[in-house]
């Protein structure tokens, strides 16, 4: 049975335990990434661009589905808070349909990656190579959609370890894979596995993908083979494919558009130089490090928060401890950032022009991630609360109807420096935040209703 929100060091330890499995399966996640970039770089500036420009296309797409899949979880967590164990096989069956729905167009558009990138007028030497890349890719969007349902769906339940180490051994056939397929090897007596370059690289994370989705499934084969006596009637129940899709595509936009916010100000920053665009990319690969930990205690809110409400119980309270958590944190990083920061950034650049740019950018972001880190989690505890829609809306206003015309004048017109540009992401993401508090103090203080198939949401 789910207790009712505690003291507030009692709060903090359980939004704690469930957070710190969800920020290392995030950062394996973004390792692999890595891993991805530092073998293509060792077989060619070309192989790399490919790689970059396809793995660009492939995460833009992808994004939607699985913010989708991410709003989903207030379902799960409700219904285990009401101790309505028995109805998850049936959650679970719907969520892997409501997948696979998700991901047969998303796949089909990794199929549009090179008519993209011609339009976007990138060099057409790269141009094939990257259409090959996302055209294989497209082969792995199923199974990486079904190993997120299941993720969010043990998430809903705070069973968070397992998803975790699923991404960890994930890495290391990565990286197995990435050696063989990318750059070929002699098996002697005259045997040998080719190099495919980015096409070896595309495959190897297919089967990353499919290796995550039968580990994870043998993990829930339990529940999985209750899932497969769903009635037909009910797994396709109207009722209950209105609420996913009410709970589910704000999310997926939302999730969208705001990484794309992020892109449009890349682009942006890249009219002001090359210098200025290499800065830009080491400042949010930086940051984009920090933000983990927000992501994860957002994750962790989503799942108590859902919990607590399906028990019927108030929590607000633990909604306050998770945005000061992910506060804290964001501050605590803000201010080794702008102590630590060169440092930090000659590990990436000794490009002297780079790095006095970068130099420029880290106290705008010291601002910046501050906000990030709060909208991060106050949207994590109102999806857990089932509200998505209204905080999707809310998105979209401080950053693509506020933040990015800013970060135009003030970036482009104004000052024609890249940290003019990146103050447009400090007024939105401040807009964001503060709209996003305000929701949630409205929200916690009402009785809130819990999200079934029954019904959409309000």
């Amino acid at each position: 049975m789910v207790q009712p929100a505690g003291t507030a060091w009692h709060e903090t330890r359980a939004l704690g335990q469930l957070a710190w499995p969800i920020v290392v399966g995030q950062v394996g996640m973004v390792t692999m990434g890595l891993v991805d970039v530092a073998v293509c770089g060792h077989e060619g500036a070309d192989i790399l661009a490919a790689v970059g420009a396809g793995r660009i296309f492939s995460f833009g797409v992808v994004l939607f589905g699985l913010g989708a899949l991410r709003g989903l979880e207030p379902l799960f967590a409700q219904a285990w808070g009401a101790g309505e164990h028995q109805q998850l096989p049936t959650a679970l069956a719907r969520c892997l349909a409501f997948a696979f729905a998700v991901s047969v167009p998303i796949a089909l558009l990794h199929l549009l990656c090179g008519p993209a990138l011609t339009l976007l007028q990138q060099p057409p030497e790269i141009i094939p190579a990257a259409h090959e890349y996302a055209s294989i890719r497209a082969v792995g969007v199923p199974a990486a959609f079904g190993f997120s349902a299941m993720a969010v769906w043990l998430q809903g339940q705070g069973r968070v370890r397992a998803p975790m180490l699923v991404v960890m051994i994930g890495n290391v056939i990565n990286l197995i894979l990435d050696l063989i397929l990318i750059r070929g090897v002699e098996l002697g007596a005259g045997w040998s596995i080719p190099a495919f370059g980015a096409s070896g690289c595309a495959w190897a994370s297919n089967a990353v993908e499919f290796s995550w989705l039968l580990l994870l499934g043998w993990i829930c084969r339990d529940a999985l083979r209750d899932a497969l006596r769903t009635p037909r009637r009910a797994l396709w129940s109207a009722s209950a494919w209105q609420t996913m899709c009410s709970l589910g595509l704000p999310v997926g936009v939302q999730t969208s558009l705001e990484v794309w916010a992020f892109n449009v100000t890349g682009l942006m920053v890249g009219m002001l130089g090359a210098a200025a665009l290499g800065a830009h990319v080491i400042a949010m690969q930086i940051i984009s490090f920090t933000f983990m930990v927000p992501f994860g205690i957002g994750a962790a809110a989503s799942a108590r928060v859902g919990n607590l409400v399906g028990a019927g119980h108030p929590w607000r309270r633990t909604g306050l401890i998770a945005v000061a958590m992910g506060t804290a944190w964001m501050a605590a990083s803000a201010l080794l950032l702008l102590v630590l920061g060169e440092t930090v950034c000659r590990l990436f650049t000794t490009e002297s022009k780079v790095l006095a740019v970068v130099l420029t950018l880290l106290p705008v972001a010291a601002v910046f991630q501050v906000a990030d880190g709060v909208q991060a989690v106050a949207f994590g505890v109102l999806r857990g609360a089932g509200d998505t829609r209204v905080p999707a809306m809310m998105n979209v206003v401080a950053y693509w109807l506020v933040g990015l015309p800013v970060g135009w004048w003030v970036g482009l017109m104004v000052t024609k420096e890249p940290w003019g540009v990146w103050s447009g992401l400090v007024v939105g993401l401040v807009l964001v935040a503060s709209l996003m508090m305000g929701r949630l103090w409205l929200v916690s203080g009402r009785q809130t209703l819990r999200v079934t198939s029954a019904a959409p949401p309000p």
